[in-house]
């Protein structure tokens, strides 16, 4: 029964809403069902794309970490992302830290107080010390994290994509239609597309 209301409600959906909802349902619904063929290819492949995208770099940023804690010493219970982007540029947090109580005494020059707060606030210190075994490691692990970087990226640009299949969808689907609800609106003052409900 539920899947028979579920069709029935499928069926008689708006085109618009039903492309705006998944691409290519509205030209499904309207009888163009290569060009909804289509959206659905464009649709799943971007979908794949995202997932790939995000658990191939979920895993390099997972492993670059487990790979810095081998190599450097890093605090594996840091949550911290600051902490594993300070990775990338130091060798040390000795190194580090110095940067630290330099910026310290710029911003605080006649406060020795909020010098030391300063650094222990921003330093790395104890267990959060760090020291990598070579330079060649350091730059390993910074390969790896920006590789990870552009996956993750891409992976949000997948989205930007999938919104962008679906404007596409419900355009055709307006001017398949052929009706007078989409319109190009080229008042003075005004541009833009319209769609009247």
């Amino acid at each position: 029964m539920f899947l028979g209301c579920t069709l029935i409600l499928f069926q008689a959906m708006n085109p618009i809403l039903a492309s705006a909802l998944i691409p290519g349902w509205g030209e499904h619904l309207t009888g163009h069902k290569n060009q909804a063929r289509t959206f659905f290819i464009v649709e799943g492949a971007l979908w794949t794309a995202y997932a790939g995208f995000k658990y191939t770099g979920t895993k390099m940023e997972s492993s670059s970490r487990a790979f810095a804690v081998d190599h450097s010493g890093a605090n594996p219970a840091a949550a911290d992302a600051e902490y594993y982007d300070v990775l990338e540029d130091y060798l040390s947090a000795d190194e580090y830290n110095l940067e630290i109580e330099r910026d310290a005494g710029l911003y605080y020059p006649d406060d020795p107080r909020r010098q030391q707060e300063y650094i222990r606030e921003n330093g790395y210190f104890g267990a959060d010390a760090w020291e990598w075994d070579t330079s060649a490691n350091r730059t390993h692990y910074w390969q790896t994290r920006r590789t990870a970087r552009e996956h993750l990226q891409r992976a949000s640009f997948m989205i930007g994509f999938a919104f962008i299949n679906r404007l596409v969808s419900v355009l055709n689907v307006a001017l398949l239609s052929g009706q007078d609800k989409v319109g190009l609106e080229t008042r003075e003052g005004k541009f833009g597309l319209y769609y009247k409900f």
